[in-house]
């Protein structure tokens, strides 16, 4: 099986697991009006220590930007599908949902395949310890927020 150099054999155990989307509304810095977003929530489980995270789609689109330049070159490695964006009704609980899942499914692929979940981008866009410091998620150990 495919390991990167300092990873011993079953080492590299990453799961993501989505919990319920919601929506958030906050000033824009940037643009100044109201906006609304919604945030996914989800936890990562790495070999024995597990951690939460939010992201917005637009997160995740940039995710699947960087990986898809990352491997463009590289026929072995197949991204899965990247759910659409939409412009209108995204805030919709019914797209929500369906969002969510789609990305729960693509989040899954990636971090099941050995070659991919060594990939710089997705390390750090999932926090794993070798990227972020094996401190930073220690007080979510088994807690909830």
């Amino acid at each position: 099986a495919f390991r990167s150099k300092g990873l011993k054999e079953g080492e590299d155990d990453v799961r993501v697991f989505f919990k319920d989307p919601y929506n958030v509304r906050g000033k824009d810095r940037l643009l100044c009006f109201v906006s609304e977003h919604t945030r996914y929530p989800f936890v990562v489980v790495y070999n024995d220590a597990k951690w939460n995270l939010e992201k917005r789609f637009s997160d995740f689109a940039q995710l699947d930007s960087e990986l898809d330049d990352h491997f463009k070159s590289n026929e072995s490695v197949q991204l899965p599908e990247f759910p659409p964006k939409k412009l209108f009704g995204s805030l919709s609980p019914a797209l929500i949902s369906e969002r969510k899942e789609k990305l729960e499914k693509y989040m899954k692929a990636l971090a099941k395949d050995p070659v991919v979940i060594q990939c710089q981008s997705l390390r750090a866009f999932l926090e794993t310890p070798d990227v972020v410091g094996a401190d930073k998620h220690k007080e979510f150990d088994f807690g909830r927020r």
